[in-house]
């Protein structure tokens, strides 16, 4: 449902789009300057659009931040954004760089989706889960192993503790 909503708003393909995810951001975690495609990446299998929902308040932090365009977003529960990382050309643009604020004061939680510029056989096809360092307590969910790629991939995107944690504290969603 929500991907249809998308979908008709937005013209983003369903097709073209990867898998929900849910990141949280407990107290002290923020998430460093990064784009979600690869600048200079030719392969044009990269992340066309996001779209980021906030799923709950956060009292203090946790915004997310556009430097080079000079706009930040406060996170609140049911709020959406949206935006490009590619141009029509499918090459990645550095402005749509962006951070996550460290949580001052709550726990930020989103639920987030990378659409690809063009669709492709693996797309929303689970590879097998990679060989992943442990995480020591308080890590962040998200991490790059390959920040000069600026490319955010593998742990987050294959790991469900989270989701569980999110439930348990019996959130939903309007």
């Amino acid at each position: 449902m929500f991907a249809a909503r998308v979908e008709k708003a937005m013209g983003l393909l369903d097709k073209n789009g990867g898998k929900f995810q849910i990141t949280s951001y407990p107290e002290g975690i923020g998430y460093k300057k990064h784009t979600d495609c690869i600048v200079g990446n030719q392969d044009q299998r990269d992340r066309f659009a996001t779209v980021l929902v906030y799923l709950k308040d956060v009292e203090e932090g946790g915004e997310t931040k556009f430097p080079d365009l000079g706009i930040w977003v406060k996170p609140r529960k049911g709020r959406a954004l949206v935006w490009t990382n590619m141009n029509e050309k499918g090459e990645c643009d550095p402005h749509s760089i962006h951070d996550a604020s460290i949580v001052k004061k709550g726990h930020k939680y989103i639920l987030q989706r990378w659409f690809y510029y063009k669709s492709f056989y693996s797309l929303g096809k689970r590879p097998p889960e990679p060989q992943l360092p442990a995480r020591d307590p308080g890590q962040p969910r998200v991490s790059c192993d390959e920040y000069e790629h600026g490319s955010c991939r593998w742990y987050d995107e294959w790991n469900y503790d989270h989701i569980l944690e999110y439930q348990q504290q019996q959130l939903t969603l309007i």
